[in-house]
């Protein structure tokens, strides 16, 4: 089963995960991963070092999560070490957007403000007046992030982009250039999106409702995804407008959704800027379908009395509120506790705190490391990455790129945690169980033997030489 060969509904580009939030630190206590990691995870923090790959992530709710994970007492002194791999610029440029947002002095951006502005950023096609002025003001920051290094190594101390290449940074420019550029008719993602939705569903468009319903329904939900309420999927996939947490007009696009695609045009392959990312599974996966306040699990008449909008506030606040230092965070505890989400942006009980040394404690504990695009094949040559990684995450839009030159980058005793296809609703469950197979089959090439799996995820463990 080849993933990688683009599947309509799931789109080309991963603009958001297709799994919860991990963190990959302790895995056992995310989704019965298994002991094996956790051993291993456990004996590596006692020599306080982890190096962690992750391939094709799509979005940064593995690393905010395994990074909030620093917190606990039993990593207080684990030094983390962050390799990303993507194939696409466009979601490198998003990692950054987030990174970014997520270490906002809290002078600056509340922990609601921020939790909002970030869900609103990360699942919508159409955005608030406000929330597209912070993406133009951002990536204002950002063009100055990828031209002047000491400038972001100052903002953004955790934060390592030395490794990519300079025609790379130079795109990554252009790319934010865009994100800041006024002209509404540059971007008109409302009408990309209908199209897709078109194209996609074809002589079913005129019952699309019931498609969607079906879909939520007989898929998502038996799926796992009860969280996912039918008043804000069905929105979602109507409109691409996944997050409503404020009142106000979503009508501005969301630049940060655009990338380009080559399509042929008379028989020639011309790039396309569109919307190419997913419009069937939702943008509720990464942070909306888990969580472990029971409050938000309560049922009434057996439907949850909560939606998945709520769950991913009250996770990403969870997430964020662990990422600002301990005293903000001891004063800005989320608002949202399973009753009822307050609408204040906690800005007046957070501590000033200087923007040009946002740097914390936390943030001098981890780096992030941004490779080269598809860089994999070169990785195995290098010196400077053998026997480096001691857990590594592949996406299964990824999963290619599992091959045998890859364990030489892997250290003894690695832990390899591969996303299964669980909620890309497109895969059928025959296909699921031949990709399983597949995954095994790439793995034990590669030299690691299975330990768990389960429909979400799949563990491997190092063998032996």
């Amino acid at each position: 089963m080849a993933l990688h060969n683009s599947l309509e509904g799931a789109g080309s580009v991963t603009w958001w995960g297709f799994s919860p939030a991990l963190n990959l630190l302790v895995p056992s206590g995310n989704i019965s991963v298994g002991g094996s990691i956790r051993e291993i995870t456990e004996d590596k923090a006692l020599s306080q070092t982890i190096n962690i790959l992750l391939v094709g992530s799509g979005d940064p709710r593995h690393v905010l999560k395994t990074v909030a994970g620093l917190r606990q007492s039993s990593h207080s002194k684990t030094k983390l070490h962050v390799y990303i791999v993507e194939n696409n610029l466009e979601l490198i440029g998003r990692h950054l957007l987030f990174l970014t947002l997520a270490f906002e002095p809290p002078d600056r951006m509340g922990l609601q403000e921020k939790a909002e502005t970030f869900l609103e950023l990360f699942g919508n096609s159409l955005i608030r007046s406000q929330t597209a002025n912070y993406l133009q003001e951002v990536s204002r920051r950002l063009i100055q992030f990828v031209t002047e290094s000491d400038l972001q190594e100052g903002r953004l101390p955790s934060v390592d982009l030395s490794a990519l290449r300079f025609k790379e940074r130079d795109q990554l420019e252009g790319i934010f250039k865009f994100w800041c550029h006024p002209d509404p008719r540059s971007f008109q993602i409302h009408r990309m999106w209908d199209v897709r939705v078109r194209q996609y569903l074809e002589n079913r468009y005129d019952f699309r409702q019931g498609a969607f319903d079906w879909d939520l329904t007989m898929k998502l939900h038996h799926r796992g995804a009860q969280m996912v309420s039918k008043p804000e999927y069905m929105r979602w996939r109507e409109t691409g407008v996944a997050f409503e947490l404020r009142e106000g007009l979503y009508d501005t696009a969301n630049r940060s959704l655009a990338s380009g695609l080559l399509l042929k045009r008379s028989g020639e392959r011309v790039p396309v800027r569109g919307y190419w990312g997913d419009i069937v599974s939702s943008p509720y996966i990464s942070f909306g379908i888990e969580t472990d306040n029971e409050n938000l699990k309560k049922t009434a008449n057996g439907l949850p009395t909560k939606t998945a909008q709520d769950v991913s506030l009250y996770n990403l606040q969870t997430i964020l509120k662990d990422l600002v230092p301990k005293k903000d965070a001891e004063e800005s505890e989320p608002s949202v506790i399973g009753e009822e989400a307050t609408q204040g942006d906690g800005e007046g009980s957070a501590a000033a705190l200087d923007p040009e040394n946002h740097s914390s404690s936390l943030q001098s504990q981890f780096s992030i490391h941004f490779l080269p695009l598809n860089c994999l094949d070169k990785l195995a040559e290098k010196n400077c990455y053998n026997q480096l990684f001691d857990i590594m995450y592949f996406s299964c839009s990824m999963i290619h790129q599992l091959k045998p030159a890859l364990r030489r980058t892997a250290a003894p005793g690695a832990s390899l945690i591969v996303e299964m296809a669980r909620y890309i609703l497109d895969v059928h469950k025959d296909q699921a169980a031949g990709l399983v197979s597949r995954v095994t089959e790439l793995a034990k090439e590669a030299g690691f033997t299975p330990t768990l799996h389960n429909e979400t995820i799949a563990c491997f463990e190092l063998s032996e030489p």
